[in-house]
C-alpha cells in the first residue's frame, strides 16, 4: 500500500541513492528508489504516491516535468528537492532540503512535513 510514509527517490548517483534509501528505510519510510527519470515516470504514472524526493542531479527541466507528473497524479503528495546549496530555491518543491543536510535530518525534516 502506499501512503505519506513512501517515499519516490530519483537520484542518479547509485551510491547517494541508496544512502538515502538506507537512511529514508531506518526512519519509518517505504522508499522506491530509482536512478532515470524514465523508471521515475512509471512509478509515479502507476500512482506511487507519497513523496517525490530528488535533487539537483537531475535537470531542472525534467525536475519540473515530473514535479508537475507528480502533482496531477498524487494531489496529496509532497515534492522534495535536495538543492547543492543550502540557499538555493527551487519553486517547485514543497520541501527544501540542501545537500549539506545530513541523511538523517533530511529524514526528520521529511518525518514533520508527512505527519502533519
Amino acid at each position: 500500500m502506499v501512503t505519506e510514509s513512501t517515499i519516490l527517490s530519483l537520484n542518479p548517483d547509485r551510491k547517494v541513492l541508496l544512502g538515502y534509501e538506507s537512511a529514508l528505510q531506518a526512519g519509518g519510510f517505504q522508499v522506491i528508489s530509482v536512478q532515470s527519470p524514465i523508471e521515475a515516470r512509471f512509478e509515479i504514472d502507476m500512482g506511487r504516491c507519497g513523496v517525490f524526493l530528488s535533487s539537483y542531479l537531475t535537470p531542472v527541466v525534467i525536475y519540473q516535468d515530473l514535479a508537475d507528473r507528480f502533482r496531477r497524479n498524487c494531489p496529496n503528495g509532497l515534492v522534495a528537492y535536495v538543492s547543492c546549496q543550502p540557499n538555493e530555491k527551487v519553486d517547485d518543491s514543497d520541501i527544501q532540503l540542501s545537500l549539506r543536510d545530513e541523511p538523517n535530518s533530511i529524514v526528520e525534516r521529511l518525518r514533520t512535513k508527512t505527519i502533519q
